[in-house]
């Protein structure tokens, strides 16, 4: 009535060992991965979505061991490993080069790497692997990305078109942003409302070097039309801005404003009124009568 098809002891007929077997087995792997889930966790890393060439950038990864000892913190940019934390060693730094990364190791630790003077190489994918250690060994791996922009140092440069700005008409104009990599963008302000543009394009500066690399600088220039309604001018008066921006590094605006064009009233005092003009002929009249009045009575003297 009973046999041992496992080797664990005596089973049932019907199955009833495999059953039991798989329940067992399904039982301590949940407790295995319960463990685990709670022996290393949040793991997050902290990177700045772009930095300007030279500038110094940190690179924060931290986590909760959970009462577990750190066995390593490693970081990746792309599949290579350029920088390792080991509590254990002395020293516990390592760095692996690799092009345009400066590590500073008097500021690098298990919860931060320092990189400085970055240079346009260190644009990529960045990645922090922290592992437990001994005898769980439980790694858990996060990533981020940076970039490394060109930003410029002037102000955007703007055009309006003066003439005519009634209602009825449109205003136009352009504004063209100074080289940067990646290319900057334009927002229109009137009266400080976003207004859509009718189209923008990127250039090369044609006074530059031309060059056949991809992180080449670029112009943006954005084109505006924008027709005039009732609500365009406040007071008399339009403030048409244009802003450029490269991700949180770079923002310039520059602004014209616009005075309401209004059919001058025509003075009284120039051209009089309707009864004012009919009165001077009149007074000629009287004037006339009055020589002719003279020139008999002195004939007939």
């Amino acid at each position: 009535m009973f046999r041992s098809d496992t080797g664990m002891g005596m089973c049932l007929k019907g199955g009833f060992c495999d059953r039991k077997t798989m329940l067992l087995q399904l039982f301590f792997l949940m407790v295995f991965m319960n463990g685990f889930t709670h022996a290393l966790k949040d793991v997050r890393v902290t990177i700045p979505q772009a930095a300007r060439i030279m500038d110094t950038v940190s690179l924060q990864c931290r986590y909760d061991l959970e009462g577990e000892p750190l066995y390593t913190v490693k970081w990746y940019k792309g599949t290579k490993e350029f920088f390792r934390f080991i509590p254990k060693e002395l020293p516990n730094t390592q760095v692996f080069p690799l092009p345009g990364i400066d590590v500073d190791l008097s500021k690098s630790n298990a919860n931060e790497v320092v990189l400085r003077h970055v240079q346009p190489e260190v644009t990529g994918k960045y990645k922090c692997e922290v592992s437990s250690d001994a005898p769980n060994f439980y790694t858990l791996t996060v990533s981020g990305s940076l970039y490394i922009i060109d930003t410029p140092d002037e102000d955007p440069t703007m055009w309006v078109e003066t003439d005519f700005p009634e209602i009825g008409y449109s205003i136009r104009g352009n504004c063209s942003t100074p080289p940067s990599y990646p290319t900057a963008n334009i927002t229109w302000l009137i009266n400080g409302k976003k207004i859509n543009e009718s189209s923008s394009f990127h250039h090369q500066d044609p006074n530059a070097i031309s060059s056949f690399s991809k992180r080449q600088p670029l112009i943006t220039t954005s084109l505006l039309e924008t027709e005039i309604d009732g609500e365009t001018f406040q007071g008399g008066r339009a403030r048409v801005e244009c802003v450029a921006s490269v991700f949180n590094l770079y923002k310039r605006s520059v602004e014209r404003v616009l005075e309401e064009e209004r059919p001058r009233p025509r003075p009284s005092s120039v051209l009089g009124t309707r009864d004012s003009a009919s009165a001077i002929p009149v007074a000629n009249l009287k004037l006339y009568v009055v020589l002719v009045v003279f020139i008999i009575f002195v004939k007939l003297r």
